[in-house]
């Protein structure tokens, strides 16, 4: 399997996606959902797993099923570009950095879920690749990133959508995919 840690973050996803779903059916109070999501203040009293937690977690089979694409089509490129174990680190890092932002920038009583912080950090580690090895000079891989990224602001603007998460994932894919191409 040349991306395990891609495989493995989809399959958790699902996974909790079906349990998810199948607690809203029987208990209205969710407690596994609640207990997993993103909510700031709780946060900051001290519940830090939810940090990560609520990456795995989505509201929609359209939430779910975007995300994972995603996750997929840039894992099964980075993960065995970067290797496993650094690879991990990007995306969890671009986990932790969107999560960050949401908590210290949005309504303490929000609640936030989905890996669309990740997923924007390691687009930027991406972006990064192509631009290391210079492909940035050619106009069809430029104009294609350009595309990527407009579509990805207009998305990061619409209603229920976490710009926050998404802006957070992204400045930590920029810091630590520069740290993991051009430094360590």
């Amino acid at each position: 399997m040349s991306c395990p840690v891609t495989i493995i973050f989809i399959l958790i996803s699902i996974v909790l996606y079906i349990l998810t779903e199948a607690e809203a059916r029987r208990d209205p109070d969710r407690p596994l959902f609640n207990g997993l999501l993103l909510m700031p203040m709780m946060v900051k009293r001290g519940q830090w797993y939810r940090l990560f937690t609520s990456a795995f977690l989505h509201g929609s089979i359209q939430h779910i099923a975007m995300n994972m694409i995603a996750l997929y089509n840039l894992g099964s490129f980075l993960e065995p570009y970067l290797g496993s174990v650094r690879y991990l680190i990007a995306l969890l890092g671009s986990i932790l950095g969107g999560s960050l932002f949401i908590t210290l920038r949005e309504d303490p009583r929000s609640r936030t879920v989905g890996m669309s912080g990740g997923i924007y950090g390691i687009m930027m580690v991406y972006f990064l690749v192509l631009f290391k090895h210079g492909l940035f000079r050619v106009d069809s891989v430029r104009m294609s990133i350009l595309r990527t990224v407009g579509i990805n602001l207009l998305i990061s603007f619409m209603p229920g959508v976490s710009l926050s998460g998404h802006a957070g994932g992204s400045a930590a894919g920029i810091l630590i995919g520069f740290l993991l191409l051009y430094v360590l």
